[in-house]
């Protein structure tokens, strides 16, 4: 029979893939804007211009649709995480670090 692994678990399972999803984004932006010769301001607006499409024109098309991809994955991974996260401290269930 399918066992499935306590809510705590998947919580910190979810924020932890999440977290290294959003690591590779940032890699991932980090090499367009080498490639581009841009250097980042602390901005928000340009951490998420790998949503637009063509924002680094058509030769960096790959790595942007690449870059989306991870932010997207990644914003699911996390929100879903920290929702159970929440779901758990509203309903007083003890959360264990025991993976």
């Amino acid at each position: 029979m399918l066992e499935i692994p306590p809510l705590d678990s998947l919580a910190i399972a979810f924020t932890g893939v999440g977290l290294l999803f959003f690591l590779r984004y940032f890699l991932a932006m980090r090499r367009i804007w080498k490639v581009v010769g841009y250097r980042p301001s602390f901005q928000f607006g340009d951490f998420f211009r790998a949503t637009r499409r063509e924002a680094f024109g058509p030769d960096l098309e790959p790595e942007r649709r690449y870059a989306a991809r991870q932010l997207v994955i990644g914003s699911a991974m996390l929100l879903t995480g920290l929702v159970l996260f929440a779901w758990l401290l509203a309903t007083g269930t003890p959360i264990r670090l025991d993976i």
